[in-house]
C-alpha cells in the first residue's frame, strides 16, 4: 500500500502476474482436455473394425445363383455364361443384336454352354418396370421368356425418354405371350410383385462388384471387354479347354 491508502505499483504488478499465471494454467488445462479428446476419439476409431474394399479375390469368391433364372441351353453344360444387364441399356440392345446369336449358334445350341440373363436395373424406374415384367413373364411361361425378353430390346427408344411404359410392356406380352394371364400381369406392373426377385439379381451383380452394363461373366469369372464377340468366344474357347 502506498502512504495515500490506494495500492502501490508493484501490489498492482503482483496482482497482474497472478491473473497471467492463472490464465496461462487455465489454457494449457483446456489444450490438454482438447488432446485427450482427440486422442479418445482416434482410438474409438481404431476399435472399429473397417469395411473392407472389395478385390478381385473378395469378388470371385461369390457364387452366382442360377436359380430360377432365365437361360438357353442344357443345365448340364460344362461352361455357364451370364449377363448381367438392364432393358434400357442401348449397350445391352447391341450385345443382344450382334453377339447373342453368335453365340447360340456356335455354343448354346451345340450343348457346350448354357447362357443366362440376370437383371441388374441401374438406368431408373423403367429399368425396374420392365424387369419386374420380364419376371413375371418367366414366372408364368419360362419357354415365352425369351420372346418378351428380345421384344422389349427392340422396343427400346433412346436412353433419355421414359419409354418404359405399363401399356408397351402389356402390348408386347399379349404379342409374345399368347398364353399370358393379363390380369396376372397387369397386377404384376400396378404392384410390383416380381420386385424380390428383382433386388435378388441386383443384390447378386453388386455382390460381384458389377459396374455397369452389360457385363459378361464365364463360369463366374467376369470377362473384361466380354460385351466383344471376339473377346467373349476367347474366355468361352479357355473355359472349354479347362473342362478336357
Amino acid at each position: 500500500m502506498s502512504d495515500n491508502g490506494r495500492p502501490s505499483n508493484e501490489t498492482k504488478d503482483a496482482k497482474k502476474g497472478r491473473i497471467v499465471i492463472f490464465s496461462s494454467v487455465i489454457v494449457i488445462v483446456l489444450i490438454g482436455a482438447i488432446v485427450m479428446m482427440i486422442l479418445s476419439n482416434q482410438n474409438r476409431n481404431e476399435a472399429k473394425p473397417k469395411k473392407k474394399q472389395p478385390t478381385h479375390r473378395t469378388e470371385q469368391a461369390t457364387r452366382i445363383d442360377y436359380q430360377d433364372q432365365p437361360f438357353i441351353g442344357s443345365s448340364n453344360a460344362p461352361v455357364k455364361v451370364v449377363e448381367f444387364s438392364d432393358y434400357r441399356c442401348p449397350y445391352c440392345k447391341e450385345f443382344e443384336e450382334t453377339v447373342v446369336p453368335k453365340i447360340n449358334k456356335e455354343y448354346v445350341k451345340t450343348g457346350k454352354i448354357s447362357f443366362y440373363y440376370i437383371n441388374y436395373t441401374i438406368l431408373g424406374p423403367g429399368s425396374v418396370l420392365a424387369a419386374n415384367a420380364s419376371e413375371e413373364v418367366y414366372h408364368q411361361n419360362p419357354k415365352a421368356f425369351w420372346a418378351f425378353h428380345k421384344a422389349i430390346f427392340d422396343a427400346q427408344k433412346n436412353e433419355k425418354e421414359q419409354w418404359v411404359t405399363k401399356k408397351l410392356l402389356i402390348d408386347i406380352a399379349k404379342k409374345t405371350v399368347p398364353s399370358i394371364d393379363s390380369k396376372a400381369f397387369e397386377s404384376a406392373l400396378d404392384t410390383k410383385s416380381r420386385q424380390s426377385e428383382v433386388d435378388k439379381d441386383n443384390a447378386i451383380a453388386e455382390s460381384l462388384g458389377v459396374q455397369g452394363t452389360p457385363m459378361i461373366f464365364v463360369n463366374e469369372q467376369v470377362i473384361d471387354g466380354g460385351q466383344d464377340y471376339q473377346a467373349l468366344k476367347q474366355a468361352i474357347d479357355k473355359a472349354l479347354a479347362s473342362k478336357k
